[in-house]
């Protein structure tokens, strides 16, 4: 017999993100590093990083001064963007698929981000010298539980500010277990907000004493298939 479970508060589970560091500044170049979910394929799914000219988001459907291609099959590496810091702000997007085609924003698998703000003073270094980036000023999507039933669960997602996750085919899954880029989810719900952030329930029989994961797809949801490469965060409970 399947034990149902109280409404309650999770305490439990944790997040896992698609991160972005900053591991070097130079007046004319910066180096980041990337850390992805567990079992992606980045040059499989199409990742890429972008940079802008611009203050502190993403201009969604502007063509970035420059790309890169995220080769390869592992979940850690790094790579470079060459950049005038002594006149311009920058904001670098990870994207975790390919640009997409209208009327979705063309960057909108941007889903995390790292500022880098303009320092004149780099102007003044020597040659080779290496400035000490300034505190972090990173973005990272990301999911947090918030009520457990045995008929639901409700989650608060987050995305870059001024993405919009109904326009780009964003969309939710629940997995029983780990959530996987293979299997289906137990149960997939589309966003249907353009709201960067905002709170989802999705209904689904729970399991007393099982591990449930959630994970958010920044596109690919339609009624009948879903592209589940297009991870960007995870979060898991126990019923």
């Amino acid at each position: 017999m399947v034990q149902a479970i109280e409404s309650r508060n999770i305490t439990e589970g944790s997040s896992t993100q698609t991160t972005l560091k900053i591991l070097q500044t130079l007046p004319t170049l910066i180096i980041l590093e990337y850390d992805l979910l567990p079992d992606t394929n980045p040059g499989a799914n199409g990742n890429f990083a972008a940079i802008w000219q611009n203050t502190n988001n993403i201009p969604f459907n502007q063509k970035p001064d420059a790309t890169v291609p995220i080769p390869g099959a592992s979940q850690h590496g790094q790579f470079e963007f060459p950049v005038d810091l002594t006149r311009n702000n920058y904001i670098v997007g990870y994207a975790v698929g390919p640009e997409l085609a209208a009327p979705s924003q063309k960057y909108g698998n941007i889903c995390s981000t790292e500022f880098i703000a303009m320092a004149p003073k780099l102007g003044q270094l020597e040659e080779n010298e290496v400035a000490k980036a300034e505190p972090s000023s990173a973005f990272f999507s990301n999911l947090t539980v918030g009520i457990v039933t045995s008929d639901l669960v409700s989650v608060k997602y987050e995305v870059p500010i001024n993405c919009r996750p109904a326009d780009n085919k964003a969309w939710l899954g629940l997995f029983r277990g780990d959530a996987s880029y293979n299997s289906p989810p137990e149960k997939a719900v589309a966003i249907s907000s353009n709201d960067d952030s905002g709170f989802m329930t999705i209904r689904n029989k729970m399991i007393f004493d099982k591990k449930y994961t959630i994970a958010l797809f920044m596109s690919g949801w339609s009624e009948t298939t879903r592209i589940q490469t297009r991870m960007a965060a995870t979060t898991w409970f126990k019923a």
